[in-house]
């Protein structure tokens, strides 16, 4: 799995999601779909998505589980996995170099889908 594959070395690390969900909600509210929405029982009223992944993130798996599960509820997935990228990749603009490639694949799909929804609006 993803979370131990890249648990350390790659930025966002195991134990710095763990410190961000210490904070982010209690244990006892971790499977709620308003904090963690791929626990919903149903995502069929779920708009479209643009999924994007990394290679070498901790997340990966679940963002990957996530479309998974949008695709299945019958919900339009566009789904991006940046290779060889890091979860930070889309965030550091001007620091890495070969995010800019990334960054632009991920905003025409957000554009096509936009487009198509408002063409058929």
């Amino acid at each position: 799995p993803s979370m131990e594959e890249n648990a350390e070395g790659f930025v966002l690390t195991a134990d710095l999601m763990s410190w961000f969900w210490n904070h982010y909600a209690d244990t006892g509210d971790r499977a709620d779909p308003l904090a963690s929405p791929l626990h919903a029982d149903s995502r069929a009223d779920l708009p479209p998505a643009v999924i994007v992944t990394a290679e070498f993130d901790p997340l990966r798996d679940e963002g990957e589980a996530y479309a998974d599960a949008l695709e299945a509820a019958g919900v339009e997935v566009h789904r991006h996995r940046a290779r060889g990228h890091l979860h930070t990749t889309i965030h550091a603009v001007g620091v890495i170099i070969s995010g800019a490639p990334e960054r632009q694949a991920i905003a025409e799909q957000i554009r096509a889908l936009f487009a198509r929804r408002t063409a058929h609006a």
